[in-house]
């Protein structure tokens, strides 16, 4: 059996501890219990426990109960509380009751005492109950945090990979531009250094001589004509058959800047434009639509006009010939498809016509129909249809339920997709009327915004995402308004628009910036339509008011 080791404070040799003074603070055993401490002076009010029981809370509490009996005053040191003051929440003693508390509320201690025992023991029962829900709030709040500390922890870490992929990406593309820019520099550097060296040479050779016989006439000495004619090689440096005229080269800098794939844009050197020939049509009708089929038969149809015309372009001169005729259509746009086709939007209809062969007798049929909206614009590519769409009714002013886009159809006729809306839900056209597709795939498109046609190119990317606008250039449109009526993209991604008031052709880069025009210096006036033909010649429809002023401009290009 394990030995008690506790002994009794009083004789300090019984091991048989039972009790505990709580005045005395001291453990007894049951001898000095009866025989000494109930024998010394003042202990008889002394509070003795057994210790089984000194434990509990009973215990404590007769413990505090006793020393409200024994509080000394805080600030008088020897004299002990006798009275309570509601009004200062202090204990007083004898003292500071005569000193400053006499006409206060005052309270016995042990009332103020149970009432704020009374006071802790309901607060503690409220703490009992509101526990639980904190500390499993707590263990839930820490849960959360270590989760979203995980979260905040994984994103930040895909937040730098993500900077170092668009680094190392942007420094790609600036390697990729700089090397681009090398290729149309560096060998047009080294012929430009090579013919100014040679050119140079020349020069001195000319200088030299000339010189020389300068010297000679300067002479009062007649045998020095002679002898200077015999020296002087009379043969003199040829001429460059090709001399370098001055090229521009431009950085077109990207306006999509939803796409990190093109960051910066492109470099390119400016396009070198020149009018080939001009034609005249012996009508005083406009050219409002022109077409060049794959055997190089050129059609066109003129404003207002339902006759469909091939045309030869010979001696100034636009020989047309009737191919086919429907007077019940009044054609606002075509297109041709890869099989020699051309399909049309007409005047306030929601069919799409189709003509399929090109003679005198060629009859325009009905290919397919969007009703209830009209068609107002077209576009075929390899795989899809592009029609500009708009409801039933007035073009201007647009209303809130107005309906302008562009639908999207295979050549099964089956509806694929709509761009009618951007991802903020807001409008992306006003009055879609003339739509192309550049080589990235790009869905350019003539965008009317009130009565007057004052327009603007609008560029979607290959899914729809709107990429640019483009509302003229203030060369250009300083004193007139951007009137885009036609536009056609080239081999090399340039995107030309016919701006009719201001008698000139945009030519833009695919990424929306101007490079360069053709103008009235040109001989534009007024240009309605464009198109590049199989030879990747320009021809622009220049409208006239009266016989002789129609024409059609072919042009040379580079871009």
């Amino acid at each position: 059996m394990a030995q008690n080791l506790m002994l009794c404070q009083f004789c300090e040799t019984s091991n048989e501890p039972k009790y505990k003074c709580v005045n005395c603070d001291l453990i007894l055993c049951e001898g000095c219990k009866i025989k000494i401490h109930t024998k010394i002076k003042k202990t008889e009010v002394h509070q003795v426990l057994d210790l089984k029981e000194f434990s509990n809370l009973g215990a404590s509490e007769t413990i505090r109960h006793l020393d409200l009996k024994d509080i000394h005053c805080s600030i008088h040191n020897a004299e002990q509380c006798i009275i309570y003051c509601e009004d200062c929440k202090v204990l007083l003693c004898a003292v500071c009751l005569l000193e400053s508390h006499q006409t206060h509320t005052l309270a016995k201690i042990a009332e103020v005492y149970h009432k704020k025992v009374k006071e802790l023991q309901e607060l503690e029962n409220k703490i009992h109950q509101e526990l639980p829900f904190h500390a499993d709030l707590e263990k839930e709040l820490k849960q959360t945090k270590s989760v979203e500390n995980d979260q905040y922890n994984e994103i930040k870490q895909r937040i730098l990979k993500k900077e170092s992929e668009l680094k190392e990406n942007i420094t790609k593309q600036r390697e990729n531009l700089i090397t681009e820019l090398d290729k149309l520099w560096k060998p047009r550097e080294d012929k430009i250094s090579k013919q100014l060296t040679d050119t140079a040479e020349k020069c001195d050779t000319l200088a030299r001589k000339k010189a020389q016989i300068e010297e000679t006439f300067q002479s009062h000495n007649a045998t020095a004509i002679f002898t200077a004619s015999g020296k002087l090689d009379n043969d003199l440096p040829t001429r460059p058959v090709n001399t370098i005229s001055e090229q521009k080269l431009l950085f077109s800098e990207t306006r999509n800047l939803e796409n990190t794939k093109e960051v910066f844009g492109s470099v390119l050197i400016g396009p070198e434009c020149k009018i080939t020939g001009s034609f005249t049509l012996d009508t005083e009708d406009d050219v409002y639509r022109i077409q060049t089929l794959e055997n190089k038969t050129n059609i066109l149809c003129l404003y207002k006009k339902s006759t469909i015309k091939s045309f030869e372009l010979k001696d100034s001169k636009c020989i047309t010939t009737s191919i086919a005729n429907n007077a019940e259509v009044d054609i606002i746009d075509w297109t041709k498809t890869q099989d020699n086709k051309s399909f049309f939007a007409v005047v306030e209809s929601s069919e799409i016509k189709c003509l399929s062969t090109f003679t005198s007798d060629s009859k325009i049929e009905t290919f397919m129909s969007i009703s209830p909206l009209f068609a107002i614009g077209i576009h075929a590519t390899s795989k899809n249809i592009l029609i500009g769409f708009k409801e039933d009714g007035p073009a201007f002013p647009l209303q809130q339920e107005s309906r302008r886009g562009i639908l999207v159809y295979d050549y099964n006729c089956r509806h694929m997709r709509t761009y009618e809306y951007d991802t903020n839900n807001q409008r992306l056209f006003t009055l879609p009327d003339y739509i192309t597709t550049n080589i990235n795939k790009d869905i350019c498109v003539i965008d009317h915004t009130n009565i007057t046609w004052e327009g603007r190119v609008v560029v979607l990317g290959k899914y729809g995402n709107l990429k640019w606008t483009y509302k003229g250039h203030p060369s250009i449109n300083s004193k007139k308004l951007f009137i885009p009526m036609d536009l056609v993209t080239t081999s090399k991604g340039s995107i030309l628009v016919a701006d009719r008031d201001s008698n000139a052709v945009h030519m833009l880069s695919k990424e929306g910036c101007l490079l360069t025009s053709l103008n009235e210096n040109h001989g534009i006036k007024r240009p309605l339509c464009l198109i590049i033909d199989q030879d990747g010649q320009l021809q622009i429809g220049c409208s006239g008011t009266k016989i002789g002023l129609s024409k059609i401009l072919t042009v040379g290009m580079s871009c």
